[in-house]
């Protein structure tokens, strides 16, 4: 619970709004769109450095995943998001990593999952993987699809 209240802390002073959080997992509401986030068991003292996951709900309905990566990627590398070893492709840009589809699948496996992380290759060529929990994933991925929703009218 303390993760939670540290993200909510933390959103307060960047003006975010959270509107639901459950342990590690925190929902956060923008203008055109609302978040599930989490950060990376491992935690970095600069905040550029420290690996997080976000899915972003659309009032369209679209969903995307975001992570930020603990390093700098490998140029034209791809990184993978692994659920409980199931991979999906993320395109990478520096500390970025997107999904390109299939959103909806990993939430469906993150629903039952018990392993989360993202494997990279960085701009050396090492290996790199983050680990991320999964504790109140539920709470807000349905707080911030349900605050899409209401966005758009639904």
């Amino acid at each position: 619970m303390a993760d939670a209240a540290g993200m909510i802390i933390a959103a307060l002073a960047l003006q975010l709004t959270p509107i639901a959080a459950d342990r590690r997992w925190a929902a956060f509401e923008f203008d055109a769109h609302c978040e599930a986030r989490v950060r990376a068991w491992r935690t970095r003292e600069d905040p550029v450095e420290q690996p997080r996951l976000t899915f972003s709900f659309r009032e369209s309905g679209g969903i995307e995943l975001h992570a930020n990566l603990r390093r700098v990627s490998r140029e034209g590398s791809t990184a993978m998001l692994h659920i409980d070893g199931q991979p999906f492709a993320l395109s990478t840009d520096g500390r970025n990593a997107w999904s390109g589809g299939g959103e909806a699948s990993m939430i469906a496996a993150l629903r039952v999952a018990s392993r989360l992380n993202v494997v990279a290759t960085d701009r050396a060529g090492r290996r790199f993987v983050d680990y991320y929990p999964l504790d109140g994933i539920q709470t807000a991925i349905d707080a911030a699809a349900a605050c899409a929703a209401k966005k758009a009218g639904n």
